[in-house]
């Protein structure tokens, strides 16, 4: 996710705060999903260089959901 739009679901949260906390998350330590990934990963699929490419979702994370721990309170019942 965008570090931006995800500042954005967690109530308006500080960019920077959120793309440290992203950083240290998942499988590409000291990276952080920019919209210029996504736009490649769009530019990939509408290439030719993906012609044989149908029925996937490409999920653009840098591995951050296959991490499954996050450091974030659970609601409690």
């Amino acid at each position: 996710m965008v570090v931006a739009q995800f500042a954005q679901m967690l109530g308006g949260a500080d960019e920077a705060r959120v793309a440290a906390v992203v950083r240290g998350l998942g499988e590409l330590r000291g990276a952080a999903c920019e919209a210029e990934d996504v736009a490649r990963a769009a530019a990939y699929l509408a290439s030719d260089d993906a012609k044989y490419v149908s029925g996937h979702n490409l999920v653009v994370d840098g591995g951050f959901t296959s991490y499954k721990h996050l450091p974030i309170p659970q609601p409690h019942d």
